[in-house]
């Protein structure tokens, strides 16, 4: 699992993310983590793109739903939004956690509104 970073979003633009729970059920261990990019047209286009590497460590995973962030790295802002249409809203509040760790400068914020 320490192979597998929590966060990997872009430092700065408005895209897709989602919140993926990655498993290993060798040792029942389990992460959230999130990922989110700008060239991603669809939240089902990230989860292509990380699965790979998480078949490759021989782990499992399943989407917990998406949204969109904003971020801006110069002003040290992270707005967390909206939803995905093919997984669902993902539980911004969990995902605000995670980003927290990984960000402490920043401040975060998350709502349920918008696309």
């Amino acid at each position: 699992m320490d192979q597998v970073a929590d966060v990997d979003i872009e430092s700065d633009g408005v895209y897709k993310y989602i919140l993926i729970k990655v498993s290993d059920k060798k040792s029942s261990a389990s992460k959230m983590v999130v990922r989110g990019y700008s060239w991603a047209d669809y939240h089902a286009d990230i989860l292509d793109r990380v699965s790979p590497k998480f078949h490759r460590l021989g782990l499992t995973y399943e989407c917990l739903g998406g949204g969109r962030i904003d971020h801006n790295s110069r002003d040290k802002l992270i707005k967390i939004y909206g939803y995905s249409v093919g997984f669902g809203q993902a539980d911004h509040k969990l995902t605000r956690e995670i980003l927290s760790k990984h960000y402490p400068d920043c401040e975060i914020t998350c709502s349920n509104a918008g696309y």
